[in-house]
């Protein structure tokens, strides 16, 4: 049986590596990964400090990673702002509580891109017997493995404070990843939707009710330097039908107080 060190199972299971942004708000918005890591890692540093506060991620957003401008547009889009507005979703301190969105990384960790080779074959971890793999620090032999355990102790935290702050709309980055997505939000996998941008699918109450929808898209990942009119027009279609989905689902007004000046 493996034995994950304790240090790491709790880092993991943590909010470790999130973004941040407004827990409260309507919209969540998942990349796979969080800031790449320095290595090799010492894990008496790296690992030492998880987050379990959800409410602890209350901070404002930084614009400026190759991201900003795609997630920015895609948000407004969603909740009814001129999509160049990023300030309405990057707010300045002091207005972190009017952000429409809260970012967050499925892992804690990246050794590079997180490739599967990396995983089991990259020296990422200090230890007494010298620098190891992840694959040996963690005795997690695959990477997919390392995605297994994710889901199972990342995702209950992600799972139980979904089903207390209940956002609207979960945003997940790679549609290649969606199912390992539906799995770590608890969402029916039976009954999955597809669009020309995203796969979408419920996450439900006991009572078969629809406390949130969950979306995987490749309509992320655009930076200012690379945008151009046919990737501005996509971007704000995908956010209007996302609301479509989310409007037909949960009725007039799911966005309170977060709606855009298009939807005042």
């Amino acid at each position: 049986m493996v034995q994950v060190p304790e240090v790491f199972t709790k880092f993991v299971s943590s909010f470790a590596g999130c973004m941040g942004g407004n827990p409260d708000a309507p919209i969540w918005l998942v990349c796979d990964h969080s800031f790449k890591c320095d290595l090799p890692m010492d894990p008496t540093v790296k690992f030492a400090n998880p987050q379990t506060d959800v409410n602890k991620l209350l901070r404002p957003l930084q614009c400026g990673c190759k991201f900003s401008e795609s997630v920015g547009r895609l948000v407004n889009a969603i909740v009814g702002n001129e999509p160049s507005q990023v300030d309405k979703v990057f707010s300045p301190a002091g207005e972190e509580k009017e952000q429409p969105v809260l970012m967050l990384s499925a892992s804690p960790v990246c050794i590079g891109l997180l490739e599967p080779q990396a995983w089991i074959e990259k020296p990422a971890v200090k230890t007494d017997k010298g620098v190891v793999t992840m694959a040996e620090y963690t005795g997690l032999p695959t990477f997919k493995d390392f995605i297994n355990f994710l889901i199972e102790t990342r995702g209950a935290l992600f799972r139980q404070t979904e089903e207390e702050k209940s956002p609207k709309i979960i945003l997940c980055r790679d549609m290649l990843k969606a199912n390992d997505y539906f799995k770590m939000f608890g969402a029916d996998r039976t009954n999955v939707q597809a669009n020309d941008f995203f796969l979408m699918t419920p996450v439900k109450r006991e009572d078969g009710s629809v406390r949130t929808l969950v979306f995987v898209t490749d309509m992320l990942g655009f930076g200012a330097d690379n945008m151009n009119f046919e990737n501005e027009l996509e971007l704000r279609q995908a956010g209007e039908e996302i609301r479509h989905y989310a409007h037909n689902v949960f009725g007039d007004g799911w966005l309170g107080n977060y709606a855009g000046v298009f939807l005042k």
